[in-house]
C-alpha cells in the first residue's frame, strides 16, 4: 500500500510539538512496512496584487531552475508552498492549500493507493478537490465552531466530509461535537480513531512517594490552554500550600512574555522555570523531575500531554474537558483528579492537596497497561489499516 499523509501540523525545529501525533503516526506505519511521502502545506503571504496565476507562474520558474529549491524535503517530508491573501480566513487558507497541492502534484507525479489529510478545513477540503485516489480525512481541531462560523466554511466543511471515503475523529467527544455541529447533514458514519501515544520514548518512572511539589505543564502558553488559570492556581499553592514548589512549563506562544511578567510580579521567578521549546526526546527527562502535571484547558479533543504524563508515571490534574473524558476518565483513581470546569483556583489547590494526602490510590503500573491497550501503534495502526483498505474497495 502507499499511503500520502497531508498535514499542516508536523514538527518543525521551530515548533517541535506541533503534529507530533501525527509524526508518531505515520512513524507506525512505516514499521508496518507502509510506503507513507508526507506534504507540509506552508503558508506564505500572497501579494495583493498579483492574481493567482500569476503566483503560480512565479513557483513554475522556481520549480524550472530547481525543483528542489521550491519543494524542500526533510526526514521524509516535503513543504508544499501555499500561497494566501489576507485575511487569512479557513476559507483563503483552504484554497490556498488547494493551488499549492494542485500545483505539486502537476510538477511532480506522486500517485498513491489512500491520502489521509489531517484536518477537515482547510486540508481535508484542498485535498478532496486536487485529488483522484481514496481520500481518508482526521479531524482534531477544538474550535470548530468558531472556525466555521462563515456559512461558505461551514458548507466547505460538509463538502469534505460526503466527499471523503472515510472521516475520522480522534475521540467520542470530538466525533459528538461534529455530530452536534452539522446534526443530519451528516449521512455517513464517523469513525473515531485515537492518536498514537510514543510509549516507547516514555519511561514509567517508579516513585516512593508524591507530594506534589514539581508540577509541570506542556503545551502551547495560550489563554485556551488554561495557562493563565494554571499560574494563579500554581501562586496560591505557592503562598498556602509549599514555599518551595516548582513548576516547569515546556511550549511557546503568546502568553509567553505574560509568564515573564506575572511571575515576577508575583515574586515566584525563582520558582518557575520557563523553558520554551523543547524537543519530544527531551520530556522523558523532564517527566521524570515532576511529581505532578497541572493542565487546565477546558476544551480538548484528545490532549495528547497528559496521556504521556500519565504513562510516565506523572499524576494529572485536570477539567473535565471532553479530551479527558474520552480517554483517561476510566482510569482516574489511580491516575490523579479531574474536576469541573467551574473550579476556582482554591477549588484546584484543595484537589491538590488531597491528592498528596490520599496519594496511596495511585497505580501507574495498572494505568500505563490500560493507555497501552488503547494508544499504543499497533492498536492505532490496526484501525487505520482498516480504514484504507476499506476506502479503497
Amino acid at each position: 500500500m502507499k499511503l500520502r499523509v497531508v498535514s499542516p501540523w508536523y514538527p518543525s525545529e521551530y515548533s517541535p510539538y506541533s503534529g507530533k501525533f501525527v509524526q508518531s503516526q505515520v512513524a507506525a506505519l512505516r514499521n508496518r512496512e507502509i510506503n507513507v511521502s508526507v506534504e507540509i502545506p506552508r503558508i506564505f503571504a500572497a501579494s495583493k496584487s498579483l492574481n493567482e496565476v500569476g503566483i503560480i507562474d512565479g513557483l513554475k520558474r522556481i520549480a524550472e531552475i530547481n525543483i528542489d529549491n521550491l519543494y524542500t524535503q526533510t526526514d521524509g517530508t516535503t513543504c508544499i508552498p501555499c500561497p494566501v491573501y489576507a485575511p487569512a480566513s479557513v476559507l483563503s487558507r483552504a484554497k490556498g492549500f488547494e493551488t499549492g497541492l494542485s500545483l505539486k502534484h502537476e510538477l511532480v507525479q506522486d500517485d498513491a493507493d489512500v491520502v489521509h489529510a489531517h484536518l477537515g478545513m482547510p486540508t481535508g477540503w484542498a485535498v478532496s478537490r486536487s485529488v483522484n485516489e481514496s481520500l481518508v480525512v482526521t479531524e482534531h481541531q477544538s474550535n470548530l465552531r468558531n472556525l466555521l462560523a462563515d456559512s461558505r466554511a461551514l458548507e466547505a466543511y460538509m463538502e469534505t466530509i460526503n466527499r471523503a471515503a472515510a472521516f475520522i475523529c480522534v475521540s467520542e467527544f470530538l466525533k459528538n461535537y461534529v455530530i452536534d455541529l452539522f446534526g443530519s447533514e451528516i449521512s455517513k458514519p464517523i469513525n473515531v480513531v485515537p492518536n498514537v501515544v510514543d510509549f516507547d520514548s516514555l519511561d514509567l518512572i517508579h516513585r516512593e512517594e508524591y507530594k506534589c511539589l514539581s508540577w509541570i505543564y506542556v503545551g502551547t502558553l495560550s489563554q485556551n490552554k488554561g495557562v493563565v488559570r494554571l499560574l494563579k492556581a500554581f501562586a496560591l499553592y505557592k503562598r498556602k500550600v509549599a514555599p518551595e514548589a516548582t513548576l516547569t512549563i515546556i511550549g511557546v506562544g503568546p502568553l509567553f512574555h505574560w509568564i515573564e511578567s506575572f511571575i515576577r510580579r508575583q515574586g515566584i521567578r525563582n520558582n518557575v522555570f520557563l523553558l520554551g521549546a523543547k524537543s519530544h526526546e527531551s520530556l522523558k527527562d523532564h517527566f521524570s523531575k515532576a511529581d505532578l502535571m497541572v493542565h487546565l484547558s477546558e476544551s480538548e479533543t484528545f490532549g495528547i500531554a497528559s496521556l504521556e504524563a500519565l504513562a510516565s508515571g506523572v499524576p494529572v490534574v485536570s477539567f473535565h474537558n471532553g479530551g479527558s473524558d474520552s480517554t483517561w476518565r476510566d482510569i482516574e483513581r489511580s491516575s490523579g483528579s479531574l474536576l469541573e470546569k467551574d473550579s476556582t483556583e482554591i477549588d484546584i489547590v484543595e484537589a491538590i492537596v488531597d491528592l498528596t494526602e490520599n496519594a496511596g490510590r495511585l497505580d501507574f503500573r495498572e494505568a500505563r497497561s490500560w493507555l497501552e491497550e488503547k494508544f499504543s501503534a499497533e492498536v492505532v495502526c490496526d484501525q487505520l489499516l482498516s480504514i484504507y483498505r476499506s476506502s479503497m474497495r
